[in-house]
């Protein structure tokens, strides 16, 4: 039994670190335009769908085909920055309207052009790696390390860049920001494209390890929010932190309550973690 404990818990942290890809995009666009982007699943959808297509149609190899993804999930991420996301600037309600209304429109059109039926990749990374009587494929190994990698390189590039600078300067107190020069609207702009290349980047890593349904980006936005709440809105490393304890809980609980709830898993350990720390495990208490 104890076998199968670890088993899940490694599982837990593989998927839990697509939920904190997710968790840091929703972290991120948030505290620059001040709306929660509900749409960011629907971006790791065509990351997803867009990797199967160019490895598995096009023949491209692998990489290039993550390349060519997240190029389009951040294409489609400015196109709709531009023609809705800017209208919403810091309008929370009219922010949640209109991302709400792409994921109808988005997943529409992903069930127009790939229909109902599961899609499945070919095996990228073959074999499996053993840690004693534990066997992880090797492919969600590298998906996971991968994930942490960007992670970790975003949190630099705002901590040590001019950019990443200017974008928590302009989180604290946007009215200094404005004052000291940055440019904002560009900034929101950058922001919101990057946080859909993220997403692009996490359903292209997703599409290497499960099936592939045009309902997928649904599910991981709300993960991404739990995390991100767990965490504290604002904690770039703690989006992580949050997928990961959220994905060990829902993979762990499952062994020992019905796994056809193991959604409100998650749910209910963030429930119970907030009324004794409001503001997230990381944030700041006040």
């Amino acid at each position: 039994m104890t076998q199968v404990v670890v088993g899940q818990i490694l599982n837990g942290i593989i998927l839990g670190s697509l939920y904190g890809i997710i968790a840091l995009g929703v972290t991120m666009t948030f505290g620059i335009t001040g709306i929660v982007n509900f749409a960011l699943g629907q971006f790791m959808m065509i990351g997803a769908y867009a990797t199967w297509y160019f490895t598995d149609l096009a023949m491209l190899p692998f990489p290039v085909a993550v390349v060519f993804a997240v190029a389009l999930a951040a294409v489609a991420g400015l196109v709709a920055d531009q023609t809705m996301f800017r209208f919403t600037r810091n309008n929370l309600v009219n922010g949640l309207l209109v991302s709400i209304g792409l994921i109808s429109v988005m997943e529409s059109g992903a069930l127009l052009l790939f229909t109902t039926t599961p899609k499945n990749m070919d095996v990228v990374i073959a074999g499996s790696l053993s840690l004693g009587s534990i066997t992880l494929p090797r492919m969600k190994v590298v998906a996971f390390l991968l994930l942490v990698a960007v992670i970790g390189l975003t949190w630099l590039g705002l901590s040590r860049a001019w950019l990443g600078r200017a974008t928590r300067a302009y989180a604290q107190n946007p009215e200094a920001a404005m004052l000291m020069g940055v440019p904002t609207k560009a900034l929101q702009t950058a922001v919101v494209v990057y946080s859909c290349a993220l997403a692009g980047f996490g359903g292209a890593l997703y599409a290497c390890l499960f099936s592939l349904e045009p309902s997928l980006g649904g599910l991981f936005i709300l993960k991404g929010v739990e995390a991100a709440i767990l965490a504290g809105v604002g904690n770039l490393l703690g989006a992580l932190a949050g997928g990961v304890i959220l994905g060990v809980t829902e993979s762990v609980g499952s062994l020992y309550l019905p796994s056809a709830f193991r959604d409100a898993y998650g749910l209910v350990f963030l429930v119970a973690i907030l009324l004794f720390r409001p503001a997230g495990l990381f944030g700041s208490q006040k």
